[in-house]
């Protein structure tokens, strides 16, 4: 039986006068008249015409108007390429220009029979210049410009200093960076979400593919039946779905009850992604099927659907040994016509044709063959391969791979298989993910208590995949490099910290993965705006599943994550709602965001779980999964599984009306409190983060804008009710409920009815308005251990602007500490006083205060104190990191200190501050030197390994022993490319010693720098590095000329904020500004991105590199005009540099001078 047979319709003897290669005809089997073809050629001649007049009263519009713009466009173009070159070429050669934007529509006349014919040709139409079309005959000149209406443009802003964020001081890969948030795809095109209609829908995919030319042509045949339900009669006559610009419709026909239903027109909107069949009846109810014949090609950039491994053997025929597909978001319209919607859930036959020395997969097992049939004898070349019928899901999860591929096999608890498939060469190095996947799956069920729904868990390492991991139904694709390791044969301590570290990396990208099997695809959120349900609750279980062997590890990650939320949410660039409208594949495509999506989804979650207890949540959960298991949900459908109110204070509040704040604002909102020390009353407020509030220098005098509230007291606070206190220790007694797990077993999907479908996606979308008022579960705690009353906890919800209340227990020299723990995802200011009293808190007693809370006590004085007026107190709270003896909370602590001194180094303190903070950074080595003994204390330094390069800087910044800066140079002097140890620890040794060492004694060294200049690589790099450490005028005025003829933005910025020294050498910043000055205008145009709508972000470093006033206005000097947003850039580092200045001959001058014992 061939699978592939075409799609046949019968020949009329009919023919059209002008046969149209661009079309596809609907033709019908009644004969027509001759006169009917005269008729139509006169019609078609008529139409020609006009459109010819059309197109030529276009161009000679088109030129008149581009004729002003020409020299502006060429300008912008030339400037767009060579910021490029800075960003991406070392050599400074410029690239290619990027591809334009198409529309392309193509139309389906009807003609006189019912054959199809091809579709592969389509009319593509341009709005663009005269000029521009004149351009297009030089292949070396840029494509034409093209206006795409349909995407709306964003609004203009007029950009203030409040625009201007400086770039984040600190880098970081979490979780999400190695999902699918780390996307190397970039769409060429945008098109616009339009929702198809809901009167008809697929049920059923009935999928017949050929594989055999994917190889050597890189291109597949199909055939496709699209099983589908239309709800009552109507009046509508269309049918849409989707269909990606590289597929070529060949044939197509529309069967109802088995007999022909006619097609009027075919129309393609490539703008949209969509394909329309217009009838000549309108629809009936009742059950279609919709076949086509298609063809299309992979492998192509434009199109990511299909990630192939090309083949690079110089005498081969083949273009490529292997691919992966990976339809998410809106990538399955690429590989076959579908309705490529999260919300509309079919099942799925799939049938492949292939080269039989291959494996192809899919997310079924094979369908066994009983008897076995032998399709071909043993020297045929071609195998078909069947799989069985999928349970319900979403066209993005439909996967495949194709490969000369090798399994590894396991199985998990209950029976089903688990196998890894991977190339030969790399079977060693699946050895971790092949024994962690079963024990994952194991967890999942016993937490879940639902049973993994598919017969088998197939894992494949891909080559040349661009995301880590892709969670497909079945069939689960990983990038290579993201789940490959080899251990150490040796036990070595350092080893034995890289193998757990390694371990716990992979193991959270194969728990992630795993997870979504459940929350995704049993279950999967109806539309884009709520992918949270899926990203938030899979990153959720990744922490709890990996707590079970690595809980120091896990738990340090996840406080990681979320002070990486709480700082970017302070910016307008990343302060975006969870739930939020997405109207564009694009913005579908950057919702999947380490921080907005991944972090923000998981820490919702988990407050979830916080405020409804956590045997509540459990229990919440699985409920959710077992209503909505085959369907397609809302968070409506989340708030109905779980318990109707939070468990928080006195007052009951609905979840929902909770939680939904937090889904839609913007941001995360920041608690202020007041305390009057006189009165025993406290105000505290809330609202929406915005981080250039508390830099001082950015305020002129008039006060910045301030909330007013809503309810009861003259100045808009809320008088409190101290009733609402009541009964606080009763309420919270752990509940103490027997729980039997209930009995597991696999079943199959239950019967959902294609109406039931239907009525899920007709429940209207709800997005939500962003506001800046929350509903915030409030904590403060206040007392001591010590005493007999111990430390006293008062719980109440925050849901006006402003709430006052007194609290006659509070003694005024008491501290208040608000959100103990960290529970929520919230900032917290204070007022001066008792920023001092907890301040004092940590230097007396530090373990008065929970670890947590004081991580989130140095990242909220920071945010609050560092840039503000009292940058002293924020200075001494810093200075109890002496007495911290936990390993989580000191590397919050690094990275809080060096940001300090980074800040003023450049300042006549600098030396006063290393002094000040030698205790604090001993006290960091010591805790270092003691992680070593224990190998999952030792595996936080590699959360962020950049914490540890920031210690050998301090260190050796001030003056620590264990710098071994003269050994560490003398070493490298004598075999200066033999790095036996952790090079950031020598490197930043020798540079230590050439900066504040007499230049003879470090002549021999300098010399050698010298001549290394002219070497090439890493080699070159570090060479660099250590050159830019030295007080030498020679070697530094050839070292800024080399680093500047490199063309490169980047090696700029590296060379001047060094990985490997804490000191500002400003003779050497002085010499890189003036070579760069020597650049041409143009080429400095295009490294400042002076004339873009955006600051480059390599532009943005190397200006906010700058340290004092002097080396400001050297750089003013480069340009003569820099444009509205670079001129706003040089106004807010003006201030900032002058408030530097300001307080450290002020606050911190006095802060130094006095007696910090009585401080």
């Amino acid at each position: 039986m061939n699978t592939f047979k075409p799609i046949i319709m019968a020949h009329s003897e009919g023919e059209p006068c002008i046969r149209n290669g661009h079309t596809v005809h609907f033709r019908q089997d009644t004969s027509r008249r001759k006169s009917d073809f005269a008729r139509k050629c006169i019609a078609v001649i008529l139409l020609h015409a006009i459109f010819l007049f059309a197109i030529l009263a276009a161009l000679i519009i088109g030129h008149w108007i581009s004729e002003e713009n020409q020299k502006f466009n060429r300008t912008s173009l030339n400037s767009t390429l060579l910021a490029d070159a800075y960003l991406l070429e070392s050599s400074g050669s410029f690239g290619a220009a990027a591809s334009s934007k198409r529309t392309t529509t193509t139309t389906i006349s009807p003609a006189s029979d019912g054959h199809v014919e091809a579709l592969n040709h389509r009319h593509t139409h341009l709005l663009t210049t005269s000029s521009a079309l004149n351009n297009n005959k030089n292949k070396q000149q840029p494509p034409p410009r093209v206006v795409e209406r349909l995407i709306p443009l964003e609004k203009k802003r007029n950009f203030t200093l409040a625009d201007v964020f400086p770039p984040p001081p600190d880098g970081g890969f979490g979780i999400a960076e190695q999902l699918h948030a780390v996307r190397a795809n970039k769409l060429t095109t945008d098109a616009l979400l339009v929702p198809l209609p809901l009167y008809i829908l697929p049920y059923h995919y009935d999928l017949k593919l050929d594989f055999s030319l994917f190889d050597s042509a890189l291109f597949i045949r199909a055939n496709i039946s699209i099983f589908l339900e239309s709800y009552g009669n109507s009046t509508e006559d269309e049918i849409q779905f989707h269909l990606g610009p590289n597929i070529k419709i060949e044939r197509m026909r529309l069967r109802k009850d088995g007999r022909k239903f006619y097609a009027k027109t075919f129309k393609r909107e490539e703008s949209k992604k969509l394909g329309r069949i217009s009838l000549r009846d309108p629809l009936e109810k009742g059950k279609y099927v919709l076949e086509m014949e298609y063809n299309m090609t992979i492998c192509d950039e434009d199109v990511d659907g299909v990630r192939c491994s090309l083949d690079s053997s110089t005498n081969s025929s083949l273009k490529a040994t292997s691919f992966t597909t990976k339809f998410e978001p809106t990538l399955a319209r690429s590989f076959f016509p579908c309705w490529d919607e999260p919300g509309v859930k079919a099942t799925f036959n799939i049938t492949v044709k292939h080269e039989k020395k291959y494996t192809v997969l899919s997310n079924m097992p094979q369908v066994p063959e009983n008897p076995p049939k032998r399709l071909m004898t043993w020297h045929e070349p071609m195998m078909t391969t069947v799989f069985q019928t999928t349970p319900p899901m979403s066209t993005y999860l439909l996967a495949f791979a194709i490969g000369e591929f090798v399994k590894l096999e396991t199985r998990t608890e209950r029976g089903i298989p688990v196998t890894v498939w991977t190339y030969p060469e790399d079977v060693m190095s699946m050895k971790f993910a092949l024994e962690y996947a079963p024990v994952i799956f194991d967890r999942l069920e016993d937490a879940l208590e639902i049973p993994y729904p598919l017969p088998k868990v197939d894992l494949i390492a891909a080559r040349n995949f661009h995301v880590g991991g892709m969670e497909n139904w079945g069939l689960i694709v990983f990038e290579f490099a993201s789940i490959a390791y080899t251990p150490p044969i040796t036990d070595h301590v350092n080893e034995t910290v890289d193998r757990m570290y390694n371990e716990f990396r992979i193991g959270k990208l194969i728990a992630h993965e795993a997870a979504h099997q459940w929350f995704g695809n049993l279950v999967t959120m109806r539309d884009w705006s709520e992918l949270f349900l899926n990203e938030g609750f899979a990153t959720f279980y990744v922490y709890e599943m990996m707590s079970a062997e690595r809980p120091l590890t896990t738990q340090f990650e996840y406080y990681d994550s979320l002070a990486t939320l709480v700082q970017s949410q302070a910016e307008e660039d990343h302060r975006l709602s969870l739930v939020r409208e997405l109207s564009t594949e694009s913005q579908v495509e950057s919702s999947f965001h380490p921080t907005n999506l991944y972090t923000k989804g998981c820490v919702l979650i988990r407050m979830i779980r916080d405020l409804v207890s956590d045997f509540d949540f459990k229990a919440a959960v699985r409920r959710y999964l077992r209503r909505n298991a085959y369907r397609s949900v809302s968070r409506d459908d989340l708030f109905a599984s779980l318990p109707a109110y939070a468990d928080h204070g006195a007052e009951q509040e609905k979840l929902n009306q909770v939680l939904e704040g937090w889904f839609v604002n913007e941001g995360v909102p920041e608690i202020t409190l007041i305390r009057n020390y006189d009165n025993e009353m406290m105000t505290m407020s809330q609202r929406k983060t915005v981080h250039h509030e508390y830099r001082s220098f950015l305020k002129d005098r008039k006060s910045a804008t301030r909330y007013r509230g809503t309810r009861n007291a003259d100045d808009g606070s809320t008088l409190f009710d101290d009733t609402l206190f009541e009964g606080y220790v009763d309420r919270r007694k752990e509940k103490r409920r027997k729980h039997r797990p209930a009995r597991r077993k696999a079943s199959t999907p239950p019967p959902i009815s294609p109406s039931s479908r239907r009525d899920e996606l007709r429940k209207p979308r709800r997005v939500g308005n962003s506001q800046d008022l929350w509903t915030i579960p409030i904590t403060y705690m206040f007392g001591s251990l010590k005493t007999s009353e111990g430390q006293v906890i008062r719980e109440f919800w925050l849901k006006n602007r402003t709430v006052s209340f007194g609290d006659a227990e509070i003694s005024p020299n008491q501290a208040v500490l608000v959100n103990p723990e960290w529970k929520y995802p919230y900032r917290v200011n204070y007022d001066l006083l008792n920023w001092k009293l907890l301040a004092r808190t940590l230097h007396q007693n530090h373990l008065e205060i929970n670890d947590k809370s004081r991580m989130q006590l140095l990242l909220d004085a920071e945010y609050f104190l560092s840039t503000s007026n009292n940058p002293h107190l924020y200075l001494y709270l810093l200075g109890y990191l002496a007495h911290e003896t936990r390993m989580e909370v000191m590397l919050f602590g690094i990275d809080a200190v060096y940001r300090f001194i980074d800040v003023f180094k450049a300042t006549a303190l600098n030396k006063a501050i290393l002094v000040f903070f030698e205790p604090v950074v001993s006290q960091m080595d010591h805790l270092l030197n003691e992680s070593q003994v224990d190998a999952e204390t030792a595996s936080l330094w590699l959360v962020r390994p950049e914490r540890l390069s920031k210690l050998y800087q301090m260190r050796c910044a001030v003056g620590l022993a264990s710098c071994k800066n003269e050994f560490h140079t003398q070493k490298w002097a004598r075999s200066p490319d033999e790095w036996t140890e952790d090079v950031h620890k020598q490197v930043t040794a020798v540079c230590h010693q050439l900066f504040t060492s007499p230049e003879d004694q470090v002549k021999n060294v300098q010399d050698l720098l010298e001549s290394r200049l002219q070497s090439s690589g890493a080699q070159w790099a570090l060479t660099v590095q250590l050159s830019a450490c030295s007080h030498d005028q020679k070697l530094l005025r050839k070292t800024a000329r080399a680093i500047v003829s490199t063309k490169n933005a980047a090696v700029y910025a590296s060379a001047l904020q060094s990985d490997f020294s804490l000191h500002y050498n400003g003779a050497f910043r002085k010499y890189l500004w003036a070579e760069i000055a020597k650049m041409s205008t143009f080429e400095k145009t295009a490294l400042f991105s002076t004339n873009s709508t955006s600051i480059l972000p390599a532009s943005r470093i190397l200006l906010h590199s700058v340290k004092t006033i002097d080396e400001l206005q050297q750089i003013r000097g480069l340009l003569t005009n820099w444009g509205p947003l670079l001129t706003l850039h040089f106004e807010y580092l003006e201030r900032y540099l002058l408030w530097v200045s300001s307080v450290s001959q002020g606050v911190l001058h006095q802060f130094f001078a006095a007696d910090l014992s009585n401080f």
